[in-house]
């Protein structure tokens, strides 16, 4: 039954009523034509922050970065993007976000899904780390980051993927007095550092790192916290941290930062990725709801850059705009 009504909704048309609450039409997909993605933007970068930390500057994330939205799947409602993660890289997202799951068929690939691999299949996760791996051989003064939430595959798994892409060779290690909560923002080297050593590469796991066994592979929230997600309106952006917890609600840790800017719509209790209204998500204007206003706002809490800004549509709106605005002044 599960598996019949995933199925439904991962094909379902993009024909829906916006919803509607306390009298107020809310942003929803409610398109009766198929979707008309803009062209990717192109990220700008600001020369200067080639000699600063890593820590010192802001990212654009594409969240879910591997669930696509295409007409060969329908436009499927599950797909939280237009193009696929070599597009993502050459426009200039520096940070692709996804989750891995352990494969169905039984195998020790890790697959890349949206929530569940019978909804969204991104690929695998070594298809993903090849399609990286291009990009960095192409672009020697680049740098990545990756984040995966890891729903159960070992860590064994996650290892051999990398191993078998190279891409262990190319990932940034902390020093070993810096792990377990330890390494700060004034820790991080610099991006000419990170370039000379090729050590490029910087991947978190959500859970199941154990950076004594593969170094290479980091504890995320041992590095960096995270705002809110699961936002089903505009005024629901917040910069506070939320992950992990501290016993000060206040306290913004001296740490990386991760903020959530990413929109859900519902259709009888579903949520799923909101693509009508993503040309205002992601504008970079300073109305509620925009991702510019929530760029500044996070910005004058934190006293510094926010470090990385995770959107769905990334080609919809000025997301490198507001990348721009935050590292040129």
């Amino acid at each position: 039954m599960l598996h019949t009504l995933l199925s439904i909704l991962v094909f379902l048309p993009l024909t829906y009523p916006a919803i509607v609450r306390n009298g107020v039409q809310r942003p929803s997909d409610d398109g009766n034509d198929d979707p008309h993605p803009k062209p990717p933007g192109s990220r700008v970068p600001v020369p200067s922050l080639y000699s600063q930390r890593y820590s010192e500057q802001t990212f654009i994330g594409t969240h879910d970065s591997v669930a696509l939205r295409t007409p060969e799947n329908g436009w499927s409602i599950s797909g939280n993007q237009y193009y696929d993660v070599s597009v993502q890289l050459r426009s200039g997202v520096r940070m692709l976000q996804a989750q891995g799951h352990r494969d169905p068929a039984g195998s020790e690939e890790i697959r890349l899904c949206h929530f569940n691999c019978a909804l969204m299949d991104g690929g695998s996760l070594t298809e993903h780390l090849d399609a990286v791996k291009t990009f960095l051989e192409a672009n020697p003064y680049e740098v990545v980051t990756l984040l995966f939430v890891n729903t159960g595959p070992p860590l064994e798994h996650w290892a051999q993927a990398f191993f078998d892409t190279g891409l262990d060779l190319m990932s940034y290690i902390p020093s070993r007095s810096k792990r377990g909560g330890s390494m700060h923002l004034d820790d991080w080297p610099t991006v000419a550092d990170m370039v000379s050593s090729n050590k490029r590469l910087v991947t978190f796991l959500s859970s199941g790192a154990n950076e004594n066994l593969v170094p290479y592979l980091l504890n995320q929230f041992d590095y960096m916290f995270e705002t809110n997600f699961g936002i089903d309106e505009p005024d629901q952006y917040t910069c506070a941290p939320a992950r992990p917890r501290w016993w000060d609600p206040s306290y913004i840790p001296p740490r990386l930062s991760l903020v959530n800017h990413f929109l859900y719509a519902q259709f009888l209790g579903f949520r799923y990725p909101n693509a009508t209204y993503a040309n205002t998500t992601n504008a970079a204007g300073f109305h509620v709801g925009e991702l510019g206003e929530h760029a500044a706002r996070c910005r004058s809490l934190y006293e510094r850059r926010p470090n990385f800004f995770l959107v769905d549509f990334f080609s919809e709106g000025d997301v490198f705009d507001v990348e721009f605005g935050m590292n040129a002044f």
